[in-house]
């Protein structure tokens, strides 16, 4: 059997401030499984095939794309692979992932199409109905799911169209929906990933991962599966469930060990969707980190909680390591923290952040706005917060507005009341959430250009108090710009945007 991965490549805005280029973790995880049963696997990563931001048109669709080209993709394709498995994460990448499925079944038209992701996850029919192409949708973390697919396909066990986890296409309009939770669990079943035959090098090369580049070589892990959290705006839930379970630290740091022996990997991207819950499993993994003698940097770039966070917790954090982590308390608005079901202590995560910063770590605070029931008076008192973070030391701010993912609650919501259609508009407005220039507003009572102002005035703030309590700042900002060097999220932006203009 020959099976093929694809990674399709990634959309942004032209103005967006953040551009991530990291190595596709949930694929090589997949690898694992279809190697037990493949005796050829073709990678394509388009993302890691080309690791640049470039601007393109296709079928009247202008914009940003980090990676290579549909045209690109299938031109690399083996027509004669027996199974290609797509991963579409993202929806804002959705439009143009219709384009390249078009373009795997016109060059494979005898191969069993597979989609997988959080956008499938979410919205499994429509995928499979504006996508007559795919042949098999995998629900959720998909590693279970995708052994008995596999094994299905080779005639080994029950019949493909009932298999639990699968939206299985039958015939020309009947979709059969299997929707069973077969999610990963238990920690003895969380395996490392595949990485053979990924274009690592071109990631290593250029310095690109999800947190900070701090000079060296950055490879992605994750340390826990899920989120025990019901965040009104996040779709994690969809994909993972509300389960969180952790592995064992002593097997994350063995896998640590293992890359940087074979890759000679200096930093490790955090991936966990919350990886610090647990007061006991991080003291652990930290001492155990600094037991191994291995000396690494660590990052944990997309947030975590700060509940477990003290004194003790941050001194460990650093001396094991960890340079760069992230907050997300997302409002500094009581009322809306309780509408968004983010259940977040204010003055704790405040205390949390001065603990990390008396330590060394350097602090990025997530802030969302534009919910659908937010008001000017709530932003205002976001802006104390933003205010707070500044003074107790935070480097780094990331206001995004709010945009509603299919799979989160919020989307569920405002689809109901006929505030979403599911169109190619819809699905490139999801692309602003981090865009400068570009805004689309969910809220009844803030308005696009409300948004774009709000962003900038407490981007404003917060980094003029930053500078303002530590003048010095200015200085080494723009010294490590101008050498590219990066030593905060900040940094990494203003360097991400010279080259893009650049290039």
């Amino acid at each position: 059997m020959k099976v093929s991965l694809v990674r399709i490549p990634t959309i942004i805005d032209a103005f967006a401030s953040t551009a991530p280029i990291c190595p596709p973790i949930g694929l090589a995880y997949l690898k694992r499984v279809v190697s037990a049963f493949a005796k050829e696997i073709q990678i394509i990563d388009s993302v890691g095939n080309f690791p640049k931001i470039r601007s393109i048109v296709s079928e009247g669709y202008s914009c940003k794309l980090i990676g290579q080209t549909k045209d690109e993709i299938i031109d690399l394709l083996w027509s004669d692979a027996d199974i290609v498995l797509v991963s579409c994460m993202f929806s804002h990448d959705w439009k143009y992932a219709c384009s390249i499925l078009k373009g795997i079944r016109t060059k494979c038209s005898q191969a069993l199409v597979i989609a997988g992701g959080e956008h499938i996850t979410a919205v499994p029919e429509y995928s499979m109905k504006s996508s007559v192409e795919i042949d098999v949708c995998v629900l959720g973390g998909g590693e279970s799911i995708i052994h008995d697919v596999l094994e299905a396909f080779l005639g080994n066990k029950q019949d493909l169209k009932t298999l639990p986890g699968t939206y299985i296409r039958n015939g020309a309009s009947e979709i059969i929906k299997n929707i069973i939770n077969t999610r990963i669990r238990r920690k003895d079943k969380i395996f490392w990933p595949d990485w053979e035959g990924f274009p690592l090098e071109n990631y290593f090369s250029e310095g690109h991962g999800f947190g900070v580049n701090l000079g060296g070589r950055t490879m992605p892990i994750v340390a826990s599966r899920g989120c025990p959290y019901q965040c009104t705006f996040c779709s994690s839930s969809r994909m993972w469930t509300t389960y969180w379970k952790p592995r064992d630290p002593q097997d994350v740091i063995n896998e640590m060990k293992y890359y940087v022996e074979k890759y000679q990997i200096t930093n490790f991207d955090f991936y966990d969707l919350t990886a610090i819950v647990q007061k006991k499993w991080i003291i652990l993994f930290c001492k155990l980190l600094l037991k191994s003698g291995l000396k690494i940097s660590w990052q944990l770039p997309s947030g975590t909680r700060s509940e477990a966070v003290d004194s003790e917790v941050a001194r460990l954090l650093y001396q094991s390591g960890c340079r760069n982590m992230s907050f997300a308390p997302e409002s500094g608005s009581l009322e809306i923290l309780k509408l968004i079901k983010k259940k977040v202590n204010l003055p704790k995560m405040i205390q949390s952040m001065k603990s990390c910063v008396a330590e060394g770590v350097s602090i990025k605070v997530n802030i969302i706005c534009g919910f659908p029931q937010e008001r000017w008076k709530h932003l205002l008192e976001t802006l104390k917060l933003i205010v707070q973070s500044g003074w107790a030391g935070c480097d780094d701010l990331s206001i995004n507005q709010f945009s509603p993912y299919p799979g989160s609650e919020l989307f569920e919501s405002l689809q109901k009341t006929n505030k979403i259609k599911l169109d190619d508009q819809y699905f490139i407005g999801l692309s602003y959430y981090s865009s400068m220039t570009n805004a689309q507003s969910y809220s009844d009572y803030l308005s696009n250009f409300d948004i774009l102002l709000y962003k900038a005035i407490g981007t404003s703030l917060f980094y003029g108090v930053s500078i303002m309590r530590r003048p010095w700042r200015i200085i080494s900002i723009f010294t490590n710009v101008s050498k590219g060097k990066e030593t905060t999220r900040l940094e990494k932006t203003l360097i991400s945007f010279v080259n893009r203009f650049n290039n």
